[in-house]
């Protein structure tokens, strides 16, 4: 009968060890887990930005440097292709698609024969294959160069 207690002695205290332990650490990886799960549902809830294929806005890009170099290529392109002579003045507005790379729309301000003239442009961009190609240039529908 010793023996029997000696040997559920040596194999009870580790399993109580481990109990405890499980017993105080489960708590904390339940509460990360659904820490988590509100995380993941808060990304699913995220509007067209995590989509894939989304036009979306892209506020506060206007002034960014590599949206201007974007801006002042579609008005270089088109100045080649149209045979004009269009001042680039400033980008109004910026949004982004993801596609097989990323189309920018961008609106630019221009300077044409001393008026401010607003137009829009579609820009490919294929880093992958070293693709910057002008897809659209036209006037502005009903934009006011004010902007």
């Amino acid at each position: 009968m010793r023996r029997f207690h000696r040997a559920l002695g040596s194999v009870a205290a580790p399993a109580l060890l481990l109990l405890l332990l499980l017993a105080l650490v489960l708590p904390s990886i339940q509460t990360h887990s659904q820490k988590q799960s509100a995380g993941e549902k808060a990304a699913m809830a995220e509007p067209a930005r995590r989509l894939a294929g989304g036009i979306v806005e892209s506020p506060g890009r206007e002034k960014d440097p590599y949206i201007v170099g974007l801006a002042r290529f579609a008005v270089s392109e088109h100045n080649k292709e149209a045979n004009t002579r269009l001042e680039f003045d400033k980008v109004v507005k910026v949004k982004e698609q993801a596609v097989a790379g990323r189309l920018y729309y961008i609106t630019i301000q221009v300077d044409e024969g001393g008026a401010k003239k607003l137009y829009e442009a579609e820009v490919l961009e294929q880093l992958w294959l070293d693709v910057k190609k002008l897809l659209e240039f036209k006037p502005a529908e009903a934009a006011s160069p004010n902007v």
